[in-house]
C-alpha cells in the first residue's frame, strides 16, 4: 500500500505526516502526489502490518519559482526538496542523511512523464552541444549562467559542453571574461564543481584547463 506523505520540521527534527488515502501502486501514488496541490514530500510504502517501510522522494525541486530541476538533496531546516543549483549556499541533507534522520529507507522517485511539467530533461548530447555553442557570447550574462547551472544539475553529462566552451576561449577572451568565469565557477552545482576541481591535478587536460579558467 502506498500513501502520500509530507515532512514538517519539529524542533529541527523531520516529522512525517501521512495522507489517509491509499494507492495500489507507486506510480499511481506519485501521479497523485504531483497532481494534488499541497506540501507533499513524496510517497510512503507501507508493509502488510501498516508500518512505513520506505519513503519515495518526489523528483521535482521545491524551490520558490517552480524550478523544474531534479531534486538531489533536502533543506536541513525546512526539509524541502532541492536541486544542486537551488541548494547552493544552504545547509542541506543528502538522501542518505535524511534516511538516517527518519529511521526509514529513502530513495528518489523516477521521472514519470515524457512531456509537460515533469518532462525528462534535454539529452546530454544536445545540451552539451548547445552549451558549447552559446558559451562565448552568453557567459557574461548572469541569467544565462543561472540557467546553465540548472541545466548541469538536470543533465550532468552536459558538463562536456561547458568544458568545450571554456576551452575554446582565446587567451584574450579569458582575460576579458575572467570575472564572469569566476562567478560561474562559484555557481556550479556541487558535484560538477567537485569533479572539475579534481581535474586540476592534470592542468593541461581539457577539464583541468576549464577548471583553472573558472577559478577553481
Amino acid at each position: 500500500m502506498y500513501r502520500l506523505i509530507h515532512l514538517h520540521p519539529h524542533h529541527g527534527i523531520p516529522r512525517i505526516g501521512v495522507d489517509p488515502d491509499g494507492y495500489s501502486s507507486e506510480e499511481a501514488a506519485l501521479q497523485a502526489c504531483r497532481a494534488t496541490p499541497g506540501p507533499y514530500f513524496g510517497v510512503g510504502r507501507f508493509d502488510t502490518g501498516g508500518r512505513l517501510a520506505e519513503v519515495v522522494m518526489d523528483a521535482i525541486c521545491e524551490a520558490p519559482g517552480g524550478c523544474p530541476s531534479a531534486a538531489m538533496v533536502v533543506d536541513a531546516h525546512t526539509f524541502r526538496r532541492l536541486c544542486d543549483a537551488c541548494a547552493y549556499g544552504l545547509s542541506t541533507l543528502t538522501v542518505a542523511e535524511l534516511a538516517e534522520r527518519l529511521g526509514v529507507a529513502v530513495r528518489p522517485a523516477p521521472v514519470l512523464a515524457t512531456s509537460g511539467r515533469h518532462a525528462a530533461p534535454e539529452s546530454g548530447c544536445a545540451a552539451s552541444t548547445r552549451i558549447a555553442r552559446e558559451f562565448p557570447t552568453h557567459v557574461a550574462d548572469p541569467i544565462w549562467r543561472m540557467e546553465l547551472c540548472a541545466e548541469l544539475a538536470r543533465t550532468p553529462p552536459a558538463v562536456n559542453g561547458l568544458i568545450i566552451g571554456v576551452g575554446a576561449l582565446s587567451h584574450r577572451d579569458v582575460l576579458d571574461l575572467f570575472p564572469a568565469l569566476c562567478a560561474l565557477g562559484t555557481q556550479l552545482p556541487v558535484g560538477v564543481r567537485a569533479d572539475l576541481r579534481r581535474s586540476t591535478v592534470r592542468p593541461l587536460s581539457p577539464a583541468g584547463v576549464a577548471a583553472l579558467r573558472l577559478g577553481l
